[in-house]
């Protein structure tokens, strides 16, 4: 009966609680197609709830202010930069690899791409 009641509680653990801190400083590098290819430095730090925070160096090699979110496995992130001149809000959606890297999508609200990432 004991060990039912573990298992019971274990089953109703919130997700978050049972993700990996993926607070520390990735190197992510991005493609849209073979014409636009970038990398930045984010350094993000995540609380016991799965948010995360922190900031990645723009284009301009802006410092800019990052938000986020780990949920079990999948992690995604967001910051506003500049392109050439015009303003553009990154969406970062990816998962976390078995080498611990990241790797998934990035989302202009207009062009797509792909980035990875390693600490």
């Amino acid at each position: 009966m004991k060990s039912l009641i573990i298992a019971a509680v274990l089953a109703c653990a919130p997700a978050a609680a049972l993700a990996a801190d993926e607070s520390g400083t990735w190197n992510v590098s991005g493609a849209f197609g073979e014409a636009i290819k970038y990398t930045s430095v984010c350094t993000l730090k995540q609380d016991d709830a799965g948010k995360l925070t922190g900031s990645c160096k723009g284009t301009q090699n802006e410092d800019a202010a990052a938000t986020g979110a780990v949920t079990g496995t999948s992690v995604e992130f967001a910051y506003d930069t500049t392109y050439q001149g015009s303003p553009v809000h990154l969406d970062y959606k990816g998962d976390l690899q078995s080498d611990g890297s990241l790797k998934g999508t990035v989302d202009t609200g207009g062009a797509q791409g792909t980035f990875t990432a390693t600490k």
